[in-house]
C-alpha cells in the first residue's frame, strides 16, 4: 500500500507519496559544463562525440541559451568521467587537478532550524535537492537530507501522528549534524573521502559559505 502524504500550502494541499523524494534528481551545475571541458582541453565537438550530445545543443548550453534534460546533462557529466578515467589508464598521474571550487554548485540554497518540514520538501523537490544544509543568521547549523525526512515521517506514521502534524514539524527537531566545511582549492580527492560517508560538503569561499558538492556533482569523475 502506498502511503500519502499531503503538503499544505497557504492556497491548496498537493499531494506527494513517501516515492517523491527518493526519486529527486541531482542536477550538476549547468556552468561547470564549460569550465570543465576547458580544463580537459577538449572542443565542444569532441565533447559531443563522447557524451553523445549534439555539439550545438552543448553549445546552446554554455551560452545558456536553453534548459536541457537532466539525461542529456548526465550524458555529459559521465563523458567527463570517461575523459578523466582514460587519462588515468593512459597515464601514471593526471596532469589535471580538480578542486571543490571547479565543481560545486553555483549557489547554496538553504533552510532554517524554523522552517517547517512541508516548506522543505517543497524546496527540495522544486530544486531537485536530495539534501540541503540549515543556516541561521549566516551560520551553519545543521543539514536535512531525504533520508533524514523519510525515516522521520515513516517513523511517526507508525505511530498514527497526524500527517498535517508531521508536516508542521520544525527542521531544526529533526536536522543531523552540519555538513563537513572545504575551502575552495581543496582537491577532489579530499572531498571524495567525505562523501563517501556524507550527504554533502560545504564549499568556504573567501572566508564565506556559499556553494555545496554532493556526490552527483561530479558523478564520481574517476576519483570514487
Amino acid at each position: 500500500m502506498v502511503m500519502r502524504i499531503y503538503l499544505g500550502q497557504k492556497v491548496n494541499m498537493i499531494p506527494m507519496t513517501f516515492s517523491a523524494l527518493a526519486l529527486i534528481p541531482q542536477l550538476p551545475s549547468l556552468d561547470k559544463i564549460k569550465q570543465i571541458r576547458l580544463k580537459l582541453d577538449i572542443s565542444q565537438r569532441e565533447l559531443a562525440k563522447v557524451s553523445g550530445v549534439s555539439q550545438s545543443l552543448i553549445a546552446k548550453i554554455e551560452s545558456e541559451k536553453v534548459d536541457p534534460s537532466y539525461e542529456k546533462v548526465r550524458a555529459i557529466f559521465n563523458a567527463f568521467e570517461e575523459i578523466i578515467k582514460n587519462r588515468l589508464l593512459s597515464s601514471d598521474e593526471l596532469e589535471i587537478q580538480f578542486t571543490v571550487g571547479d565543481l560545486a554548485s553555483r549557489k547554496i540554497i538553504c533552510v532554517g532550524p524554523e522552517t517547517s518540514l512541508v516548506e522543505t520538501i517543497e524546496k527540495m523537490l522544486k530544486g531537485h535537492y536530495a539534501q540541503l544544509p540549515v543556516m541561521k543568521k549566516g551560520q551553519v547549523v545543521g543539514g536535512i537530507s531525504e533520508d533524514l525526512i523519510k525515516d522521520y515521517i515513516l517513523g511517526k506514521c507508525r505511530d498514527n501522528t497526524d500527517s498535517k502534524k508531521i508536516m508542521l514539524t520544525k527542521v531544526g527537531e529533526i536536522m543531523g549534524p552540519p555538513f563537513t566545511i572545504l575551502d575552495e582549492s581543496t582537491p577532489i580527492e579530499i572531498a571524495a573521502i567525505h562523501l563517501h560517508h556524507e550527504d554533502a560538503v560545504l564549499i568556504k569561499k573567501k572566508g564565506v559559505v556559499s556553494n555545496i558538492l554532493t556526490s552527483s556533482d561530479y558523478l564520481g569523475l574517476g576519483l570514487q
